[in-house]
């Protein structure tokens, strides 16, 4: 049996050579090869430390390298870069097995080997009924982001360039479009700045439109992009449930998806898996004070200020503070650097060895890898979507509409997933949640078991920093 041979092979390499120690690398290899070989189709949650050092890979690499035939593997070009300097040259030393590796295209008459497909080729796949890669056994790492890989495939867009080409393209109908055009534009100034500047396009500016690019799809969702200085626009149209059309395309062949929080992914047909933290060595050390005011509070940003102050001076090493709004990340940016100087920076990678960074949250999941691990992470608010994004927003009104509690449906599964990978790369550290929402909303304790193993610290005189 084909798991038998990967597990011995594995475990003699494990015994023999220097690998990263985790204690899951067997079992997750023969889940692999057993989901590949058999199905159900499988995804596989791998938190702590593991999932940010990618200690996992070596199990579901090894796994493809041994099955007899072709095998389709799809990641953000990160994590192909790592495959191809570290990972796969030496399983192939390592085993003796010397598959082919190919990226993007199946050279012709070819038949065996790997293939490397970045996620936006793979999606393009996906959509192609005729296509014969969607019947190949596949294994897709970084699955958290495929709700964002979705909307960024099936989304349409159009820059303001596009008002010419459209003149051009029907020029019969020339003053109609400029006049449109003129409209919205005129529209779209008129809303009040946000942080996104981004708004969901009104019945009438949805009307509007349809003379000039018709919706030709349901269940689609009409909005803009501004460039208020150049009073300029750009349009969008994406689908309401991305994930939910992606899987009308879904392959029918058992694959595997690997993530480090895939809690948000709901697609038919899976069996789902997790490996947790280390019980021991990954117990996160969370200090969550319930007497500091609520977010909406006219007191929160100074009480958010004189916690830091209480807190920065216990940390000996690197700090990152997690603001994701910037009207926030501007004041804690200004003040800390007028206190402390150039140790503090705002979302860079060249730091001093005790700075301060103040970073959003894309920022930080994206560089994780090439920062320090820091001593202290500091979440002043909790990642919930923000309303202010044309999406969230009609996902929430959807879901309104439908009688359903859009919070605990939408906006929580996905806060949970942002705070799991936020607090992967410091478990066995510490980690300060300012949002006294977790300690007096009824949500707070599904928020704690989101992040265990956990010890949770509500005075700072018991939390101390490395």
């Amino acid at each position: 049996m084909l798991e038998v041979e990967v597990h011995q092979r594995l475990r003699s390499l494990l015994q023999t050579e220097a690998i990263p120690p985790w204690p899951h690398h067997l079992t997750l290899a023969r889940l692999v090869t057993r989901a590949l070989r058999l199905g159900p189709s499988a995804l596989m949650e791998v938190g702590g430390l593991a999932g940010v050092q990618g200690q996992y890979r070596l199990g579901y690499l090894a796994a493809a390298l041994l099955w007899p035939g072709a095998v389709v593997l799809v990641a953000p070009a990160e994590i192909q870069r790592r495959w191809l300097k570290v990972e796969l040259p030496r399983l192939r030393t390592w085993l003796a097995v010397e598959k082919p590796l190919y990226r993007e295209h199946w050279p012709p008459g070819v038949a065996d080997g790997l293939l490397l497909l970045t996620p936006q080729r793979w999606l393009q796949e996906l959509a192609n009924p005729s296509s014969s890669l969607t019947q190949l056994p596949t294994v897709v790492d970084g699955l958290d982001d495929l709700e964002q890989w979705a909307e960024a495939a099936l989304t349409q867009s159009r820059c303001p360039q596009a008002w010419d080409e459209w003149v051009w393209a029907q020029p019969h109908q020339a003053e109609l479009i400029r006049e449109t055009q003129l409209a919205l534009t005129h529209s779209l100034l008129s809303h009040p700045p946000n942080p996104y500047e981004q708004w969901l396009l009104s019945e009438t500016e949805q009307n509007w439109l349809q003379a000039v690019w018709p919706q030709s799809q349901p269940r689609r969702v009409r909005w803009a992009t501004l460039e208020r200085s150049l009073a300029q626009f750009t349009l969008h149209c994406s689908p309401l449930w991305a994930l939910a059309e992606l899987a009308n395309h879904w392959p029918q062949q058992p694959w595997v998806g690997l993530g480090m929080a895939l809690g948000t992914i709901a697609l038919p047909g899976v069996t789902r898996f997790r490996f947790a933290p280390h019980p021991r060595d990954e117990v996160l050390h969370l200090y969550a004070p319930a007497h500091l005011p609520p977010p909406n509070h006219p007191q929160f940003y100074q009480a958010v200020r004189q916690e830091l102050h209480r807190l920065l001076p216990l940390a000996t090493g690197l700090v990152v503070i997690l603001v994701q709004e910037q009207p926030l990340q501007t004041q804690l940016t200004v003040a800390l650097a007028a206190e402390f100087g150039s140790r503090v920076q705002r979302e860079r990678t060249a730091l001093e060895e005790n700075g301060i960074l103040v970073s959003g949250w894309e920022f930080w999941r994206t560089h994780q890898e090439r920062l320090p691990s820091p001593s202290l992470l500091v979440i002043p608010l909790l990642p919930i979507p923000p309303r202010e994004q044309p999406l969230v927003m009609a996902r929430i009104e959807a879901l309104r509409h439908e009688g359903r509690d859009w919070f605990r449906e939408y906006l929580l599964p996905h806060t949970l997933a942002q705070l799991q990978r936020a607090v992967a790369p410091v478990r066995g550290g510490r980690v300060a949640l300012l949002d006294s929402r977790v300690c007096h909303r009824s949500y707070g304790a599904q928020i704690l078991q989101s992040l265990e193993p956990v010890m949770r610290y509500s005075r700072l005189a018991n939390f101390t920093v490395g």
